[in-house]
């Protein structure tokens, strides 16, 4: 195994390899998490082949960090300054006992006139398997009065075709949808399909998710700890010429751990993590039902496991 600082794309990266073949590419700028390719070599993120890397502009694909706000639901800039920083570092590289790489954002002058507070920001990136990949964010309160936020992992999934891919674990969630204008409405039925326009936010999900259709016999599980909310996102054909960055919207699927219904508020010298876990599996291992005990933990523990704890 190991951990190769390198360069792509005129910007400092860190390529992951696991004994296994599995690597992971993660961009020191937006700490962008920016290729996943199990040990099969099968690619499982997507990056748009028209992005912008670097100039402050959010790469396109892959997983951005929606911090310290989701969308445009504040007074902030829209999803946040952290997906767009030049100013993050590399905090350590390990290879024992996975390779991992640990990356940090703290407050400047020029976050704090986009966001007027103190924080420390990392995120870790680790290849825990031949095929499942990890990771986790953590929000240091470095400043004397309580940090109010909302986030989400935008993860955008490569898919062979956006037609018959879906995701399932979510019947009888709660959700808003944009695109129809409707909130508070009710998953009917296991699967959401990915049929034209969506963008839709999902309250108080189970933990684990399944992510089927995007190659033959081949899902993903995204098994989320912290998070206690999912956005499903795909912009559709009719609306795809409006994103300039964006070759191809049929070539990915977003499914994103987010924590929006309830922002975090984190009191002075507290701190607060969260983070998740892609599994590469069968499509008939995905559509089996879930453990319900597994199920009942989730529900049980993920706003405990958000609660902010003391740094």
């Amino acid at each position: 195994m190991s951990v190769e600082e390198t360069k792509l794309n005129g910007l400092p990266a860190v390529k992951l390899t696991h004994p296994s073949g599995a690597t992971a590419t993660v961009y020191v700028y937006a700490g962008h998490l920016a290729s996943w390719k199990d040990s099969s070599g099968q690619e499982n993120l997507f990056v748009s082949s028209k992005t912008a890397y670097g100039g402050g502009k959010a790469i396109r694909g892959g997983v951005p960090i929606c911090w310290p706000q989701f969308a445009g639901r504040g007074e902030y800039q829209k999803h946040g300054f952290a997906r767009n920083s030049a100013d993050w570092k590399i905090v350590r590289t390990s290879t024992e006992p996975y390779p991992s790489v640990v990356l940090g954002l703290s407050d400047t002058e020029a976050s704090r006139k986009l966001w007027p507070f103190p924080f420390k920001l990392t995120y870790s990136v680790t290849l825990d398997s031949d095929a499942s990949i990890s990771v986790s964010l953590s929000v240091i309160n470095s400043g004397e009065q309580p940090l109010e936020f909302t986030t989400a992992l935008h993860t955008y999934f490569s898919c062979a075709s956006v037609a018959g891919t879906q995701v399932l674990g979510l019947e009888g969630v709660t959700y808003d949808d944009s695109v129809k204008g409707v909130e508070g409405a009710v998953q009917a039925g296991n699967a959401m399909p990915f049929q034209g326009e969506v963008d839709r936010i999902y309250y108080g999900t189970p933990r684990s998710l399944y992510v089927t259709g995007l190659q033959p016999n081949r899902a993903i599980k995204v098994l989320k700890m912290g998070f206690p909310d999912a956005v499903t996102w795909n912009i559709g054909k009719s609306r795809a010429s409006s994103l300039a960055d964006l070759d191809d919207y049929s070539k990915y699927v977003c499914l994103e751990a987010a924590c929006i219904g309830k922002p975090v508020v984190l009191p002075p010298s507290n701190s607060w993590t969260a983070g998740q876990t892609f599994t590469v599996m069968s499509a008939a291992a995905a559509a089996t039902e879930p453990d319900s005990t597994d199920d009942a933990l989730a529900n049980s523990t993920e706003a405990a496991e958000a609660e902010p704890v003391a740094a």
